[in-house]
């Protein structure tokens, strides 16, 4: 079986192992024969049976058709874009992964000398830009799958060259100096390693004992990601969109496992990752897009995740009519000029066979107040037009952290009302003097108009930013209403705030606000974000309006709406946000420190 098969001693953090323990499993279950990344056995005839189902076919065109664009496209140059190598890594990662599979499903020599150039450029690159290791974890994988099912078709000095760049610029660097992401617990924690466990299998030939050591060290410490990620209910701290990015480099984790060694040592049994796949179907809005709070945008696609997730689990619903709509949308497009497209989506034709039938998603989700960024979503109905309510707990400080604890995302009638703008460009923001990743209570971050409190659809007490490390918490949840606590985030201006959400009939919702222990005539604002166009009427309400439809918002208060466009708020080195505004009243607190604030949110 080669002379590096051995027995390996995998490391129990604190029990986090889940079923596996401190259990010693042997090295001698990789299979001593390429390819071994992600295949066993069988290797590619699941690809080829999943290939003619009528999504398998349509997915398998799009691959080949990318291919084919590729072969006249050169090999992507090492090309920084600010302190990041991200973007390069990506594009080889997309081009390697598609020709491999369109060289498994065609036989055609073509798209594996095309993938080969791509990988042999990429292997002579100075370095993979330790510095950002994302950039490292990412490249690391696209050579390794590439190599790995490519391997009889290269020669033995392309081979050498790739494994051996896979070792000095991708695995020994992760061994050097302070790697914080080694035991970190957000999405850097599955990608690095995810790459460099493929890595590992891929050169364990070489290098035995360091691939030995790699895949002990990511077992042990893929579990902090994971309680991080997704304890107790599946739901992903950083947001929908870095959900997709997290979670599919840890199913790519786990499959790699799985094919190796037979098991994933217990990682999937990790407590909240078996319903993460409801938390994804429950952010998604009647409209398709996501509820995108923290560094996230609405937009949703085609997902890996999720057709790995439904075949692990055997969640046919995972893989329901819109996953299904979105990955033939994919499919179906044909880009040119050999543009990247969803670089791990290739591999998706490993997985597609997911069998029983669904079942109808629940129409409320909740992610649990133990989760590290609580949420809570409401839905009145499955069709389109339901009203759906997104509501975001926990604390400006998180992971990707927004200064948005309360707020929320509303969508009836096939629109949606209250938005939340989402991310900043990062690298655009990093060339500025503003410090974007400082989230102290003064920090550069807050002063971003997307990041900050002035865009969010949240309260304002004497116009002062939210308290970055108080956390706001649910305390109540049922089918149609949800309350948060929100006093920790306001904290000393206020004795106790809290938040209701409520589902009404016709598709209505109720959002009610009541603060305690105010100082006398302090202001209180009340704020949203919207891309409608707003109207203020002359009975106190406002009415807004998306192309036919409309919506009025009703409010217990006699003050004036104010409408400010969201473009007089930002700064001109900003994201511009041409369609939203700001809608605000504001009510000076009584005597009695005592105020109720109600809006309802009401469909004509």
């Amino acid at each position: 079986m080669g002379r590096f098969l051995r027995m390996m001693l995998l490391f129990s953090a604190a029990g986090a192992i889940g079923s596996a323990g401190a259990e010693r499993i042997p090295m001698s279950r990789i299979r001593a024969e390429h390819p071994r990344l992600l295949v066993g056995e069988e290797e590619f005839q699941s690809l080829k049976r999943n290939a003619a189902t009528p999504e398998g076919r349509a997915l398998a065109e799009r691959i080949i058709h990318d291919a084919e664009s590729l072969l006249e496209v050169p090999p992507q140059e090492r090309r920084m874009e600010g302190r990041r190598l991200l973007m390069a890594s990506r594009t080889v990662l997309f081009r390697v992964t598609t020709l491999c599979v369109a060289e498994k499903l065609t036989n055609s020599r073509k798209y594996a000398d095309r993938a080969i150039r791509e990988m042999v450029t990429a292997a002579e690159y100075s370095d993979w830009n330790p510095s950002h290791f994302l950039d490292v974890g990412e490249m690391t994988l696209a050579l390794a799958i590439g190599c790995d099912w490519l391997y009889d078709a290269m020669t033995p000095e392309q081979r050498e060259l790739v494994q051996r760049a896979i070792v000095e610029k991708g695995l020994k660097p992760s061994f050097q100096g302070k790697q914080w992401w080694v035991t970190g617990d957000n999405n850097w924690n599955p990608v690095c390693h995810a790459g460099m466990v493929a890595g590992a299998l891929c050169a364990a030939d070489l290098e035995p004992e360091l691939a030995e050591k790699t895949v002990a060290r990511a077992v042990e410490n893929l579990p902090r990601s994971m309680k991080a990620s997704y304890f107790p209910n599946g739901t992903y701290p950083e947001g929908p969109m870095y959900w997709g990015y997290g979670t599919e480099f840890t199913v790519v984790l786990l499959g790699l496992l799985d094919a190796a060694f037979g098991e994933d040592f217990g990682l999937s049994a990790q407590s909240g990752f078996s319903q993460t796949g409801d938390f994804i179907r429950a952010v998604t809005g009647p409209t398709g897009k996501f509820f995108n709070y923290a560094d996230c945008t609405t937009w949703r696609g085609a997902d890996f995740a999720m057709i790995y997730l439904a075949k692990k689990f055997n969640r046919p619903d995972w893989f329901d009519r819109i996953e299904r709509k979105l990955l033939l949308g994919y499919a179906q497009a044909r880009p040119k000029g050999g543009r990247t497209g969803n670089r791990l989506l290739p591999l998706a034709l490993l997985y597609l066979g997911v069998p029983g039938e669904s079942r109808p998603a629940p129409l409320s989700y909740y992610s649990g107040d133990e989760a590290l960024v609580p949420i809570a979503v409401l839905r009145s109905d499955q069709t389109a037009n339901a009203a759906w309510i997104g509501l975001k707990g926990g604390a400006p400080a998180g992971p990707h952290g927004h200064m948005d604890g309360g707020s929320f995302v509303f969508e009836t009638g096939g629109c949606r009302w209250a938005v939340d703008l989402g991310m900043e460009n990062y690298t655009k923001i990093e060339a500025t003097s503003v410090k974007l990743w400082d989230s102290r209570q003064e920090g550069g971050r807050w002063t971003l108009f997307r990041l900050g409190p002035e865009s969010h659809n949240i309260l304002r007490i004497g116009g002062a930013p939210q308290n970055v490390k108080g956390k706001a918490r649910f305390v109540k949840h049922s089918e149609t209403s949800a309350t948060m606590d929100l006093t920790p985030l306001y904290t000393p201006a206020a004795r106790q705030v809290t938040r209701t959400a409520s589902l009404l009939p016709g598709r209505a919702m109720e959002l009610r606000d009541r603060l305690t222990g105010l100082a006398p005539g302090v202001p209180v604002c009340w704020q949203m974000c919207t891309e409608s166009d707003p109207e203020a009427l002359p009975d106190g309400s406002l009415r807004l309006r998306h192309g036919k439809r409309s919506l009025i918002l009703k409010k217990n208060h006699p003050g004036a709406w104010r409408i400010v466009p969201a473009e007089e708020l930002r700064k001109p080195f900003e994201s511009p946000n041409r369609r939203a505004k700001m809608v605000r009243f504001e009510v000076a607190a009584p005597e009695s420190g005592r105020l109720e604030l109600v809006v309802n949110f009401l469909p004509e």
